[in-house]
């Protein structure tokens, strides 16, 4: 059994699910170099058929996964109950709420044509399947997760009009037991606080994120509740003034309110706000359900610090979030569920690193064809690598597969180590980035007790670099430039096996300078994706974004 999974809006991107098990998965921007590309992913989809070995006649299935439309037997009570209860309690929302509505007919119908119209022209009808946004997102989350049984949380801007659901799956039933609408979303909540800021909504919220450590919550705190909150279990938008279910389009009103405060006082009651909103949510289903695991997808569980809430509720014994939990992942989720409902409730994903690997050949190829640059073949390029780490220099690390979703796992990432406190003012300089929150960790796994307060060796959220977590004493001292303000960070832990070239660089790092960790941030510039081909690494070297790069087997630095 062959399906080619598809989502092709915010990130489109393309999975192959062969046998029950993820065997390749990429997004169209690494492709195109557009920043979170929406176009149609046709060279996504060419790669991922390439790896399967097949063409696009001989897939058994194509599931999609970004919009099927509004369904009467799931949607029309809730979106009924929901309509009453603003006209009794909110009745000047309601035309708000209708705008919403009428948003998301209009915005959706393109690209659902554009999945069916591709499926026409290719004689695909009868392989062809499309399931609900935020059902996809769930499933992406729960089959792919190492948990038997699991409350599901998903929560985004929006999707098939909703923008929050909760469900209990087990092997052989899936129970929702609660669906938000899209007038009703966090994800539109934090990412209108984006857009005041000055940033970019749907896009930057990780920098809202970061700030927010640095102000105090409490002045703002009761406008925020005043835009959204949660209420047996349930989240309620109050559309007026201060909120709107839109990214845009603030009221007088509103900016007035943010810009007679710092930023740091607004990130940090958007953030504290969140996290409130989302663990009163799940601790009420959590108790309702009895359980003791939780599996998150959709854009909001991109915010690592709301993750590490939900796992500090009492009775979760662990958590798991989906590495693309964006919209980029409704392929893997739509193939999911499509196995889910015949049978298959799980699917191997042993890791992300999914997308293009390139030979030594072709390696070579891209650096011969470069001029200003020396290189050397290492069998292992490791000792290099600790070499220029303690001659402060930043490596370009370029390493197998690449990762598919938003984190950079040590395949296309950036390291330095971390010891330099002001490292975060010159590398974010370099990269063109704004960040508020220290790069990351990366840690091996029998060093891990010794940095990060609670975490356990099943904790599979941090082998993806999902969620945070308090920093011990040693930690904060040994590794200061990956220690937030709050005293958290957000590692990635690192097994031989998971990553063996990162493992023995880790390792060669700790035997000779004690250094618990290195930093690793993704191996990119400001508004461009992570780097896909060697060419891309080889450039980012040339112009000085790092210097030195680890490409393959090969060290290179600038002549």
């Amino acid at each position: 059994m062959i399906i080619l999974g598809i989502a092709n809006d915010e990130t489109a991107s393309a999975c192959v699910v062969k046998d029950a098990k993820l065997i390749a998965a990429a997004s169209e921007e690494r492709f195109t170099r557009v920043k979170m590309d929406n176009s149609w992913p046709q060279q996504s989809i060419d790669y991922c058929l390439e790896v399967a070995g097949v063409s696009l006649s001989d897939i058994d299935i194509i599931a999609y996964g970004w919009s099927a439309g509004f369904d009467a037997e799931t949607h029309l009570l809730p979106y009924f109950d929901r309509i009453v209860h603003e006209a009794q309690n909110n009745p000047k929302g309601l035309s708000i709420f209708r705008e919403r509505i009428e948003t998301e007919i209009e915005q959706d119908r393109k690209k659902r044509d554009e999945f069916w119209n591709f499926v026409d022209e290719k004689n695909l009808k009868d392989k062809a399947v499309a399931y609900d946004h935020h059902e996809c997102h769930a499933y992406s989350a729960y089959s792919c997760s190492p948990f038997d049984e699991s409350l599901v949380v998903t929560s985004d801007g929006r999707g098939d009009f909703m923008s929050v659901t909760v469900s209990y799956i087990t092997p052989d039933k899936t129970e929702f037991l609660y669906r938000g609408s899209s007038s009703d979303s966090l994800g539109f909540f934090y990412g209108r606080i984006t857009g005041l800021l000055g940033y970019r909504p749907h896009r930057h919220e990780g920098k809202v994120t970061g700030l927010a450590a640095h102000g105090n919550p409490q002045k703002l705190l009761p406008k925020m509740k005043e835009m959204i909150d949660v209420k047996d279990g349930k989240v309620y938008g109050k559309s007026g003034p201060l909120f709107r279910p839109f990214y845009t389009n603030y009221s007088d009103e509103l900016e007035k309110l943010i810009s007679e405060n710092s930023p740091e006082d607004v990130a940090a009651a958007a953030q504290f706000h969140l996290e409130e909103c989302i663990t009163k949510m799940v601790t009420y289903w959590v108790e309702k359900t009895g359980a003791s695991y939780v599996c998150m997808s959709g854009g909001v569980f991109a915010n690592v610090r709301a993750n590490q809430c939900i796992l500090e509720i009492p009775g979760i014994k662990n958590v798991f979030v989906q590495p693309q939990m964006g919209d980029g992942g409704l392929c893997v989720g739509a193939a999911c569920e499509y196995l889910y409902k015949n049978g298959t409730p799980k699917i191997m994903m042993n890791d992300v690193y999914l997308g293009p690997d390139y030979t030594d050949k072709e390696i070579l190829r891209a650096l011969e064809s470069t001029s200003g640059i020396e290189y050397q073949r290492k069998d292992e390029p490791s000792k290099d690598a600790v070499s220029a780490l303690e001659n402060n220099r930043v490596i370009g690390l370029f390493n197998g597969r690449m990762e598919f979703g938003p984190r950079a796992l040590c395949n296309r990432s950036i390291i330095y180590h971390c010891k330099d406190t002001t490292v975060n003012d010159w590398l974010n300089e370099r990269m063109d980035r704004t960040e508020f929150m220290p790069f990351a960790p990366v840690t091996l796994e029998e060093l891990a007790p010794k940095c990060y307060l609670g975490w356990e060796k099943d904790h599979i959220a941090s082998k993806y670099m999902t969620i945070t977590y308090y920093c011990t004493e040693e930690m904060a001292e040994n590794c200061p430039a990956t220690v937030h303000i709050d005293g958290t960070a957000r590692p990635q832990i690192i097994t031989e096996e998971y990553n063996p070239k990162m493992y023995n660089l880790l390792k060669a790092w700790h035997d000779k300078t004690g250094g618990l960790s290195l930093i690793n941030t993704s191996f990119n510039r400001h508004e461009e994706p992570i780097v896909n081909k060697p060419e891309e690494a080889i450039e980012a070297l040339a112009s000085g974004m790092v210097d030195v790069l680890v490409i393959g087997n090969y060290v290179v630095r600038k002549l």
